[in-house]
């Protein structure tokens, strides 16, 4: 399986994702600015499953992050999650219409958000 990029500015969030991801087998590549994800993905196109976005990213925030990967052929056809500890139903509507793949607030409901990321990989 192809590593699932992690773009996450909290520590405590990052650590946190990568504690449930871990023990389902999935690798991960943290980064914590969206130009540091961008760097990454344009390094290895090809190299990722999925990307775990945090919408309140320093500098350029998820939703620029992902309005850089959907005008990017390659990179447009990669799951893109949301999440956020900033949760309104707005902005559950907002990442919605941006065309995140799924959004989830933290903290995050571990079955869910692994049931929801097996369906969007089709596993």
């Amino acid at each position: 399986m192809l590593p699932f990029l992690i773009v996450e500015d909290e520590p405590d969030s990052a650590d946190m994702l990568v504690m449930i991801l871990a023990p389902a087998g999935v690798p991960t590549e943290l980064a914590t600015t969206a130009e540091d994800a961008l760097a990454l993905l344009h390094q290895n196109p090809t190299g990722y499953s999925l990307v775990v976005i945090d919408l309140a990213l320093p500098g350029k925030d998820g939703f620029a992050l992902l309005e850089t990967l959907k005008r990017d052929a390659t990179l447009s056809r990669l799951p893109t999650v949301a999440i956020t500890a900033y949760h309104t139903p707005e902005l559950r509507s907002r990442a919605t219409k941006a065309g995140f793949s799924a959004y989830f607030p933290k903290p995050l409901d571990t079955n869910l958000f692994l049931g929801t990321l097996e369906r969007l990989l089709g596993s």
